[in-house]
């Protein structure tokens, strides 16, 4: 993609807040809507890891502002989107996009496991979508929501019960929320990654690329850029009349099945 910043670009004017947004998909979503000319909050659990990517994203030319927050806790999720609210004179975008798994047997999943992984993964979105429609309806802003899901949540990951469970609650959130912010001009959506080997869990990106390559029609694992794509499409006034969407970007490999 090219990393020139576009002051005259179609988000100009918007602001969003993009959780998990230090590295990996997140981090690569912020700077898609910056290049659009959005201004963005940056939100990450670690301090330092907050400060790097504000000044990075800055230097795109566009206003950052960094809030830390640990999503496994309810009380965080809540001071996230106080802080935020608190910190920037509007949010149109909203993306949930902090994610994680804890990876392990159905049968080894404790009850701490299970209330971190659901927290983080859809009792936090529900949280932070609900101020965020709260703020954006009293102000009039027809804004947008884009949620994350997994693959997973569809075709299942191995020991990811707790994860891809969590993932498909997110979907069916998606939709409720569509119908009943529709009457207010918010938006929700949900982008759903398929086979991406830049994130931070998934290890060396040409190991594991390879290994889920002939897997997916396209012949290619995917990249963060390519959900990135997606977010951005979902927060554009071109898709203002698209809500209530869960939206695969796997290379079509929900498509096939895998072979034995």
């Amino acid at each position: 993609m090219d990393q020139t910043p576009n002051p005259a670009g179609r988000l100009t004017g918007k602001t969003a807040l993009v959780t998990g947004s230090t590295r990996g998909l997140g981090r690569t979503a912020a700077e898609w809507l910056a290049r659009e000319g959005c201004a963005i909050v940056v939100h990450g659990r670690e301090q330092v890891d907050v400060d790097a990517t504000v000044a990075e994203i800055g230097a795109l030319g566009v206003a950052v502002t960094g809030v830390t927050a640990d999503l496994s806790r309810v009380e965080d999720a809540h001071q996230l989107a106080e802080r935020t609210l608190a910190a920037v004179p509007r949010l149109d975008i909203l993306v949930n996009n902090a994610g994680m798994s804890i990876r392990g047997s159905f049968w080894d999943v404790s009850d701490d496991d299970w209330a971190y992984q659901t927290n983080v993964n859809y009792r936090s979105p529900f949280i932070l979508a609900q101020h965020a429609a709260r703020h954006m309806i009293e102000r009039g802003i027809r804004g947008r929501i884009v949620n994350t899901s997994t693959i997973g949540a569809h075709l299942c990951h191995t020991n990811a019960a707790v994860y891809d469970a969590a993932k498909g609650a997110v979907e069916t959130m998606t939709r409720n929320m569509a119908f009943e912010l529709g009457p207010h001009g918010v938006t929700v959506n949900c982008v759903i990654p398929g086979g991406i080997p830049d994130r931070p869990t998934k290890g060396p990106p040409a190991t594991w690329g390879e290994t889920i390559r002939p897997y997916i029609p396209l012949g290619r694992a995917g990249s963060a850029d390519d959900t990135a794509n997606a977010v951005r499409f979902f927060c554009l006034p071109e898709s203002e009349w698209i809500t209530g969407q869960c939206l695969m970007v796997d290379g079509g490999h929900s498509t096939r099945l895998w072979e034995s």
